[in-house]
């Protein structure tokens, strides 16, 4: 791997090659004799170096690990046609190195990059892996090595463990957390607000062999994983991984527990920062939840075809202040990490050009009964709530933080509030933080609303 960039080394390259060389001809030979849904499930440990390891909640490296970090893929199948849900208690990547990782997995499992949806828990007690603050652009650590590798091989895996297979869904009620973001003095501060948009729920997605013997349990929930953050600098999954040793003590060890993180950019887990302790008991009940969502038995979905379809948008993002005021900022700012920033800003305004965004979107789609959407960035509830009152599908499934995590993602309300929208929203906020250095315009809101629509109406007319 060369030190400066993240692409893999030839020789790792053709390591995978050698491994997986079979996995684009077994694929094609079982689409041949089973055209009904096959499935198939696999988990690997990618937990990163126990000491020394740069972590988002505490801003400080790692001293130990309490609990590994994961990676865990489903392959859903059905004649030619593939989807794969990998999941990861990482942050989420920049769109450059999670490129590098939908190539990996594409190389090892035969299955085009298109098809691949990386879900990340955005995990605060893993390594800091997204373009905010003291990012480290290299890619040198081992775990950038490490992760390209293991996501093929668990990909890999699964796709040979294909299984003909059924589906049952259910959204069971629960909340584990609050919004985050209050209105107080005319300005938005973070705290509480019992008045705010949350996703009181938790969807569970059963997947069994048509015998009823469970393959994966796909869950999703939206709340940050900040209740070990800043309480602890061992490495932990937070409560999403307490979930799943809940789900493995009570419901079995015989299925693949997959967490997805719902669109919870403006939603706190609690406690914030209550520690380890708090973590596993809020991970058990949120396992409890899933576990009466099985309990319940849903009906089997119906067999239909799988669907997998893409749009990517191109958002607006805020124009950067005046010239004159940033050279004014720039020459009182004593801060030098803050200078850096406010320098880039201002050459951005010298410029006269209009920053954009990302926002590549991905959908899975079962006949009309089962739809999953797969949206990058740290996105507000809002959006999981309009895709959810819009989407002509039976089951919606949203998860936030795939394939990609560079910004926040507001409302046009949020972003009209200017410098008093807080820290998600607000230019003196993260967007100073994040590479890009401003925030999404408010017509983002409605492009990214109407970019939802249209995927939802190209997975239902397919």
């Amino acid at each position: 791997m060369r030190r400066n960039h993240v692409w893999l080394t030839r020789r790792e390259f053709a390591a995978s090659a050698a491994t997986f060389a079979l996995a684009p001809a077994l694929a094609q030979g079982d689409a041949q004799k089973s055209p009904g849904l096959r499935a198939g499930a696999a988990e690997a440990v990618v937990t990163p170096d126990a000491q020394g390891t740069f972590l988002i909640g505490p801003m400080k490296p790692s001293t130990g690990v309490h609990d590994d970090l994961y990676a865990r893929a489903l392959v859903l199948a059905q004649g030619e046609e593939r989807a794969v849900i990998v999941t990861l208690d990482y942050l989420g990547f920049d769109f450059a190195y999670n490129d590098v990782l939908l190539t990996a997995i594409s190389r090892a499992s035969g299955i085009p990059a298109s098809r691949v949806l990386i879900a990340c828990s955005h995990n605060h007690s893993a390594p800091l892996t997204a373009p905010w603050g003291p990012w480290e652009k290299a890619k040198d650590k081992p775990f950038h090595e490490m992760l390209p590798r293991k996501l093929g091989e668990i990909v890999q895996r699964a796709a040979h463990n294909l299984q003909p297979a059924r589906l049952r869904v259910r959204r069971e009620p629960t909340q584990i957390g609050f919004n985050r973001r209050m209105l107080m003095n005319e300005r938005i501060v973070m705290a509480p607000n019992p008045q705010g948009a949350v996703l009181p729920w938790v969807d569970v997605l059963a997947v069994e062999t048509r015998e009823g013997k469970p393959i994966a349990v796909l869950f999703s929930h939206a709340a940050h994983p900040v209740i070990v953050h800043g309480a602890s600098t061992q490495i932990s999954a937070d409560y999403p991984g307490f979930a799943v040793q809940t789900l493995r003590s009570t419901a079995g060890k015989e299925a693949v527990y997959l967490f997805a993180q719902g669109c919870c950019g403006n939603i706190n887990a609690f406690p914030l920062r209550g520690g380890i302790e708090a973590a596993a008991a809020v991970g058990r009940d949120l396992g409890q939840a899933v576990g009466r969502a099985l309990q319940a038995k849903p009906a089997v979905l119906p067999q239909a075809a799988l669907q997998v379809a893409s749009e990517e948008l191109t958002l607006p993002l805020q124009a950067p202040p005046p010239v004159e005021v940033l050279r004014d900022l720039v020459a009182r700012e004593k801060d030098a990490e803050r200078k850096a920033r406010r320098q880039k800003l201002l050459a951005l305004a010298e410029s006269g050009r209009r920053p954009t965004m990302r926002f590549p979107m991905r959908g899975i789609a079962l006949g009309t009964d089962l739809c999953i959407l797969g949206i990058p960035h740290d996105v507000f509830a809002e959006y999981h709530q309009f895709a959810n009152k819009v989407s002509p599908f039976a089951h919606t499934l949203v998860f936030a933080y795939t394939n990609g995590l560079e910004c926040y993602v507001g409302t046009a309300k949020d972003y009209e509030l200017g410098d008093r929208g807080g820290y998600e929203t607000s230019p003196q906020g993260a967007a100073l933080m994040f590479e890009s250095g401003l925030p999404l315009a408010a017509e983002a809101e409605a492009k990214v609303q109407a970019g939802l629509q249209g995927l939802l109406r190209k997975l239902k007319s397919s």
